[in-house]
C-alpha cells in the first residue's frame, strides 16, 4: 500500500490464559489488570524493554489478543461453547475492545466466538441453530467496528465444537494511523492530518490460517504466506491459540528442552518464519514489487487447559526486511502472561 511512514509503529499484544467454563467478565476483569498501565501511559518512544513487568513506556498504536480471547478455547462440542456465543460484532468481545480503543486511543483486535443472528424469523436462534465462526473484531481508535473476520482454515478443535470455515477467504483491510508530526507553521488544526497519517495493508488471520489447509495441502503451498504477498502486506496479524510443541492433546508431560526458565517456544517462533517464507522470497527477487518491511504479529494465549492442552505462548513481532533477513523484535515467554509493546520500523 501507498503510505507515509512519519514514525515507528508501536504494536501490543497481550497474552493471557483463558479457560472454558470459566466467567468471561472474571477474564476480562483480569485482562484490564494486566492492561492497566496503558490507562497512564504518555505519548512517545516506546521502551526497549520486551517484557514488562509494571508501567510501559507509551500507549500503542495497534493492541493485539489471542483467538478466543476471554472465552477459552478447548470446547469439546457445541453444546459447551453455546453460552459463550456472541452475536456478530455486538458482543462482550467487541463491547471490550471498543471501550479499550476508545480509553487508550488506538486500534484492537480480538478474538471471538461468533453466531451471526442473520437466517431467524423473529431475530433469536436456538442455540443449536444456524452457523458459527471462529472470528476476531478489528475497532479503531473512535470505537468504530472497522472489519470482522471468519477464520478460514479450521483445526481439528474448530471442528469439534461446530465451527464453520470463512467463506471470503483470508483477510485483508487497510488501517490508517495516526500520526504525530509537530503542526506546520501557517495551517489549521485539520488542514494536514492525512499527510500525518501512516496508511498501513493489514492481512489479518487466525492460528491455523498460518498451516497448510487441513495438514493434507503440500507445505509448500504457503498460501497464507502467498496471501500476503500477493496483497502487499505491510502488517501480518494472527490472534492465536496455538499449541505447544509435544505438548497438545496431552501429549508429553516433559518440558521442551527441559527449560530451567521460562523463555520462549522457539521451535513454534521458528515455524512462524518458515510458513511465511514466501514473505522473505519476495524481496529476494531481481526487482522486487515491494521493498518496505513487513511486519508479523502473533498474539497466543498460554498456560494449560483442562489439564490436556498446553499452549506456546510465545507472542511476537517478527520483521521481514527488504534484504531479505527475518529480525525478531521482540517475544514473550511460553508460560507467563504478560504484555509486549515494542516499536517497529515498517
Amino acid at each position: 500500500m501507498n503510505q507515509l511512514r512519519t514514525r515507528p509503529l508501536t504494536i501490543a499484544c497481550l497474552q493471557i490464559n483463558a479457560h472454558w467454563g470459566t466467567d468471561v467478565y472474571s477474564t476480562i476483569r483480569h485482562a484490564d489488570s494486566l492492561l492497566a498501565p496503558f490507562w497512564q501511559a504518555p505519548a512517545g518512544p516506546c521502551s526497549s524493554t520486551n517484557r514488562i513487568k509494571s508501567g510501559f513506556g507509551k500507549k500503542p498504536d495497534i493492541l493485539v489478543l489471542p483467538e478466543l480471547a476471554f472465552t477459552g478455547y478447548g470446547f469439546p462440542s457445541r453444546q459447551a461453547i453455546g453460552p459463550y456465543l456472541e452475536p456478530t460484532v455486538r458482543g462482550v468481545s467487541t463491547q471490550w475492545a471498543q471501550t479499550t480503543a476508545r480509553r487508550i486511543g488506538c486500534h484492537v483486535i480480538v478474538g471471538y466466538p461468533e453466531r451471526p443472528e442473520e437466517g431467524s424469523s423473529n431475530g433469536v436462534l436456538k442455540e443449536e441453530e444456524g452457523p458459527i465462526y471462529n472470528s476476531a473484531v478489528v475497532v479503531g481508535p473512535s470505537g468504530t467496528v472497522l472489519y470482522n473476520y471468519r477464520k478460514h482454515f479450521l483445526y481439528e478443535a474448530d471442528e469439534k465444537w461446530g465451527a464453520s470455515p470463512g467463506q471470503d477467504g483470508f483477510g485483508c483491510l487497510d488501517l490508517k494511523i495516526k500520526g504525530s508530526e509537530p503542526q506546520r507553521s501557517g495551517l489549521s488544526q485539520n488542514d494536514d492530518d492525512d499527510d500525518k497519517d501512516m496508511r498501513l495493508r493489514v492481512v489479518l488471520g487466525l492460528c491455523m490460517d498460518l498451516n497448510p489447509e487441513k495438514f493434507e495441502a503440500p507445505f509448500t503451498k504457503f498460501e497464507f504466506g502467498n496471501f500476503a504477498v500477493t496483497n502487499k502486506a505491510d502488517l501480518i496479524i494472527m490472534p492465536m491459540a496455538w499449541l505447544a510443541f509435544g505438548l497438545g492433546g496431552g501429549g508429553n508431560s516433559e518440558r521442551d528442552g527441559q527449560q530451567l526458565e521460562d523463555e520462549p517456544d522457539w521451535k513454534t517462533v521458528h515455524y512462524w518464519a518458515r510458513r511465511l517464507t514466501p514473505v522473505v522470497s519476495q524481496y529476494a527477487q531481481a526487482e522486487p514489487a515491494k521493498t518496505s518491511n513487513t511486519i508479523f504479529v502473533a498474539s497466543n494465549r498460554c498456560g494449560t487447559e483442562d489439564n490436556r492442552i498446553t499452549y506456546a505462548g510465545s507472542s511476537s513481532v517478527l520483521r521481514f526486511c527488504h534484504d531479505a533477513s527475518v529480525q525478531l523484535i521482540a517475544t514473550l515467554p511460553k508460560e507467563s502472561e504478560g504484555v509486549l509493546i515494542t516499536d517497529v520500523e515498517i
